[in-house]
């Protein structure tokens, strides 16, 4: 049996993708957006796999108690590349549908330098685009961005456009108000990283961008997530 919960559209490529009949035990795939919980974790059949992106604590207890495999993707190395690679992509397209000026003649700001921040700033400087990185992580982003800034003290006047990686609340509302009337921000983690009502009250062309590769690239994100399935489960069983 196997169960594709349908929360956006690379679900339903992937309920195509995948071959039921290869199963041995019951299958429920969840984006790794979704947090599945202890009530969704209920509903699912004793002696089964769950594959997801977020489990709550209570979730994991009750899986143990009744047999249930939980998979995470996103602790899977070769899917956090593939998936930090289209969340970049759709960046670089959010770039360039908001921005009033061409990739090339803006002057871009990347926060944090984790596997997502390196796959954007990887993007970015095969299009030779102007770069500084802000993170505490100095000696690779060197290898990508003209300069190398701490993650405190923003100044975000040069900029034309930031991209956020970093998943924490870390610019204070006083550092705001060096944004130029129109910067794009583009903010790719779960929790912004400024306060965007206040920054957009500011003129700045500020949004966050949850599960982007779901939106831009539906079919490559689904094919990812058929690719580890495969190599975790169906290989497997």
């Amino acid at each position: 049996m196997l169960t594709v919960y349908q929360s956006d559209k690379r679900m339903a490529y992937l309920a195509d993708l995948l071959d039921a009949r290869k199963l041995t035990r019951p299958l429920y795939v969840y984006a790794p957006n979704i947090l599945v919980d202890e009530a969704e974790t209920a509903q699912a059949a004793n002696d089964s796999d769950i594959v997801g992106g977020k489990f709550t604590a209570e979730a994991k207890t009750l899986a143990r108690s009744r047999g249930i495999r939980l998979f995470n993707m996103m602790e899977n190395e070769r899917f956090q590349a593939v998936n930090s690679r289209l969340t970049a992509e759709g960046a670089l397209g959010a770039l360039i549908a908001r921005s009033p000026k061409s990739v090339r003649d803006c002057r871009v700001l990347v926060m944090g330098f984790g596997r997502m921040g390196a796959a954007v700033a990887k993007l970015f400087a095969a299009l030779n685009v102007r770069m500084d990185i802000a993170t505490s992580s100095v000696r690779p982003a060197h290898a990508f961005a003209r300069r190398v800034l701490p993650l405190a003290n923003f100044d975000f006047a040069p900029y034309d456009a930031v991209v956020n990686t970093v998943p924490l609340p870390i610019v204070p509302d006083s550092d705001l108000a060096t944004f130029r009337n129109g910067t794009v921000y583009i903010d790719l983690a779960s929790t912004a990283a400024i306060n965007l009502e206040y920054a957009r009250y500011l003129g700045v062309n500020a949004d966050i961008y949850p599960a982007l590769p779901a939106k831009t690239c539906p079919l490559s994100a689904a094919e990812a997530m058929a690719a580890y399935i495969s190599e975790v489960i169906l290989c497997k069983n």
